[in-house]
């Protein structure tokens, strides 16, 4: 699977899946998360203050953004606790967001790979480490399908 450069604003984004992520101690979303949110109006700090979701590893949450992006849904996958990332972790997360995309039936997904949680990695690694297992994930539950996947391949600055 070859990944394209995005290059867009997120709101800009036209994709049939957004997939974001969220790291389970940090107290708000941050990043294109955050502006995600504020875009949003608060809605994935909402769900957190209720304690719906709060970003542990596995949990997800899958939203619809009414026209206010150009994503027709966008999924925000748990991280789990800072401390407990490694390369290893991301690579087992990529086969567990495989699995949710697939049952949203998308051909067409958007990531926003967590870049500025391995700021010793250099972003191909991270970004490798991630796609491989998605990759092979995609391909084993659907065989034969083509799937479009981007990403944001540079963090936005925060």
């Amino acid at each position: 699977m070859e990944t394209r450069d995005v290059g867009e604003r997120l709101e800009d984004v036209r994709t049939e899946v957004l997939v974001l992520f969220h790291v389970e101690d940090e107290p708000a979303p941050r990043g294109r998360l955050g502006r995600l949110d504020w875009i949003l109006l608060g809605a994935i700090s909402r769900l957190r203050a209720r304690g719906s979701f709060r970003g542990e590893r596995g949990a997800n949450v899958l939203l619809c953004p009414n026209q206010k992006v150009k994503a027709e849904r966008v999924l925000v996958m748990g991280l789990g606790r800072r401390a407990d990332l490694s390369m290893t972790a991301l690579y087992r997360l990529s086969y567990q967001t495989a699995q949710t995309v697939l049952g949203l039936h998308c051909r067409q997904i958007t990531l926003d790979l967590p870049f500025r949680l391995f700021p010793q990695e250099p972003p191909e690694k991270v970004h490798r480490a991630f796609v491989e297992g998605f990759d092979a994930e995609l391909k084993r539950g659907r065989p034969g399908v083509e799937f479009s996947v981007s990403a944001f391949l540079r963090t936005d600055g925060t």
